[in-house]
């Protein structure tokens, strides 16, 4: 079979589709772990947040959860963002990711707390999962400590991320979802799949994540978020798809499946981007500028308003 052809990318992401392809090989899942933690702030080149940034641990039965908080600063109390990174559910981590956490919280204005929930398959993924919703309650206590307003936490977050914050919106109460790029559906099948002209994420990569996933138990208590049939309760939503992401189809039809449960849902599919662009913030103009349109959407779903009408529809 002739290989496809890749796709003229958006500005600055052919430099970072080099960077990535420059990352010196690993033989083991361990060590590519580490090699990503050692080469993640290379993604950020001379791009600098104005935020300040700490590490703190969530204490939960017989372990603890790592975080690394962004403070944009800002008087009054702050909206906050509990987010959580990508990685196949396998990779990525709060030090891999730091440029996404701070550039999120310099373009919302809210404080993010970026989670470092157990990964699989040293975990199940009920394991990654109760750690996403331990660091949100946690949030939710340390919101005064934080000066965040408890009535204005969102979950965020992108590719494997975006399935845990969804999963983590379903049962507890955040004020919105911002969802990036995210693995909705699980059908190692999909034509979309085999397709796509992503550079990065092939074919051949999605399945071997989405067969870690199901071998980890990650079908075990609920279908795919497409298929589910509870999602009338989440809050509003904005997805965020890229344009050459074999994941993209799955973005538009799971918001279709928001919208018809009632969710008030906004889509936006980034033209010439590919899965994982937000780690490519700090080299190309044109992910900065999708960032700053995320955080334009989802800065009325954050605000004090938005947690007032919510108030009074729970009630």
């Amino acid at each position: 079979m002739r290989p496809l052809p890749e796709p003229a990318l958006a500005d600055g992401m052919d430099r970072y589709v080099a960077l990535v392809r420059a990352t010196p090989p690993a033989a083991d899942i361990e060590t590519m772990r580490l090699v990503g933690d050692l080469t993640g702030r290379r993604y950020a080149e001379d791009h600098a947040p104005q935020v300040a940034r700490f590490d703190t641990f969530v204490a939960a039965p017989g372990r603890e959860i790592a975080l690394r908080i962004f403070d944009p600063g800002g008087e009054g109390l702050r909206p906050a963002i509990c987010y959580f990174h990508g990685g196949g559910f396998a990779f990525g981590s709060v030090e891999s990711f730091d440029i996404v956490g701070a550039a999120l919280a310099e373009a919302t204005g809210a404080v993010v707390a970026s989670v470092q929930y157990r990964r699989l398959p040293e975990t199940d993924y009920a394991g990654a999962q109760a750690d996403c919703d331990a660091a949100f309650a946690w949030l939710g206590r340390q919101a005064e400590a934080l000066a965040v307003d408890p009535a204005r936490i969102a979950v965020a977050g992108d590719s494997a991320g975006a399935l845990l914050a969804l999963a983590c919106g379903a049962t507890a109460r955040p004020i919105c979802q911002l969802l990036f790029y995210g693995t909705f559906a699980m059908d190692p099948e999909a034509s979309a799949y085999r397709d796509a002209l992503d550079p990065l994420l092939t074919a051949e990569r999605v399945r071997q994540y989405i067969a870690l996933f199901a071998r980890c138990g990650g079908l075990d208590a609920n279908p795919a978020p497409v298929d589910r049939h509870d999602l009338g309760a989440l809050p509003p939503t904005h997805i965020v798809a890229a344009e050459h992401d074999p994941l993209c189809p799955e973005a538009v039809a799971f918001a279709a499946r928001l919208e018809d449960a009632g969710v008030p849902t906004t889509l936006r599919i980034a033209p010439g981007m590919i899965h994982g662009f937000l780690r490519a913030v700090g080299v190309s103009a044109a992910a900065r500028t999708e960032l700053a349109a995320a955080a334009e959407a989802i800065r009325p779903l954050l605000s004090a308003q938005a947690s007032i009408e919510m108030r009074k529809a729970i009630a």
